[in-house]
């Protein structure tokens, strides 16, 4: 294997939160901790994840949910405007929304997140997403057919065009997806905000590098895991974006030992959700670019097999998950990670508490409160 671009300990870690503004979170179980997908619940994440000294927050995009028994993320807030309520309830975490490009004009989320930066200077970061599953758009007549490439043409047509307008005083566009004639915003963001991308294919990974700031990769210690995120990394090299970032996005099932975290791992698996699994991964395989579509196949296979917990979850005690994420962070030279965990109060306190000194003690760094000198 390669020598990373930096060791660990050479510069903080980035660490964030995905806050589930829907109800279930990422269990699709009826025995996990309880996650009514509320505005209060996502405050209270958003506060104490400050509290702690995490440095992110970021919110998913979710307009529909599954049958079942659980009713799986059919509560759920829009990320935007919830996002405007966390921006103001705190002072110093960033705070991400998610925008599916597809049914937002660009024109009209310039603004909106032109208004959002005015109540968070420096703070406010954009989360692109390029297709779904149609279901999730279709129902409220949102849905674009596209074809995987012609996704990636309109996300690029779409973030050149909100750039633009974000910079210059009048813009006129007339492009395959999108036309402007004499188009005035104002206030421009003081700070440009943050854009991330979670696209994993290599289409994915270009779109991302060329027009984004970072790109967001479900990451393990696993020999897939690290090459995936090391090539983002070796692309963002060819494309002369040095300072381009990858974070990953860990789901993580923490317990005061193996033991106790497998068991856990065992009793959400007794009541996971089958009914809303399955529906998950034949909505998802309705798309027609499911073959090249990382999200797809992660949904597809979840409902092939149903299993409560999110693909890719790594179980074990705190010493353990933080070895393993210290190997995730280094041999996958990510800039950052975004965790994922059952109980958003309890497991997030943990997080900060008992897992962040280990993975400092081991030599990655992290902004939490626990390690500030």
């Amino acid at each position: 294997m390669n020598k990373p671009l930096f060791r660990a300990g050479d510069k903080p870690v980035d660490v964030g939160v995905f806050v589930p503004n829907h109800n279930g979170g990422w269990i699709a179980s009826s025995n996990s901790p309880t996650i009514p997908g509320t505005y209060d619940s996502i405050l209270e994440i958003a506060l104490r994840s400050e509290q702690l000294g995490f440095d992110f927050a970021l919110t998913p995009a979710t307009w529909r949910g599954y049958d079942g028994v659980t009713r799986f993320s059919q509560i759920s807030l829009e990320s935007v405007t919830a996002m405007a309520g966390l921006a103001q309830a705190t002072t110093r975490i960033k705070i991400w929304a998610t925008v599916h490009m597809m049914i937002y004009p660009p024109a009209v989320m310039a603004k909106m997140i032109a208004t959002l930066e005015q109540i968070a200077p420096g703070r406010v970061g954009l989360n692109l997403v390029t297709g779904s599953n149609p279901k999730a758009l279709s129902h409220m007549g949102l849905w674009r057919d596209l074809d995987h490439a012609e996704r990636y043409e309109l996300g690029e047509e779409w973030i050149q065009l909100v750039r633009r307008i974000w910079t210059e005083d009048r813009v006129t566009h007339s492009g395959k997806f999108y036309q402007t004639e004499d188009c005035m915003s104002y206030p421009k963001p003081s700070v440009m905000p943050t854009v991330v991308c979670a696209g994993m294919s290599e289409r994915g990974f270009r779109f991302t590098i060329e027009n984004c700031d970072a790109a967001f990769m479900t990451a393990d210690d696993t020999e897939k895991s690290i090459a995936r995120s090391r090539r983002a990394k070796e692309l963002a090299e060819e494309l002369q974006k040095p300072d381009f970032k990858t974070y990953g996005l860990l789901s993580l099932l923490p317990g005061a030992t193996d033991a106790e975290a497998e068991e856990k791992a065992k009793y959400y698996n007794e009541g996971v959700d089958r009914v809303a699994l399955m529906q998950q991964g034949e909505e998802y395989a309705t798309d027609k670019s499911a073959k090249v579509n990382s999200a797809a196949k992660l949904f597809i296979d979840q409902g092939s097999a149903p299993n409560a917990l999110f693909p890719g979850t790594m179980v074990g005690s705190f010493d353990t998950l933080a070895r393993r994420i210290h190997t995730t962070i280094t041999e996958g030279q990510l800039d950052g990670i975004m965790i994922i965990v059952p109980d958003f109060v309890q497991d997030i306190n943990d997080f900060a508490t008992k897992i962040a000194p280990t993975l400092e003690a081991l030599g990655t760094r992290t902004n939490l409160a626990l390690n500030r000198g």
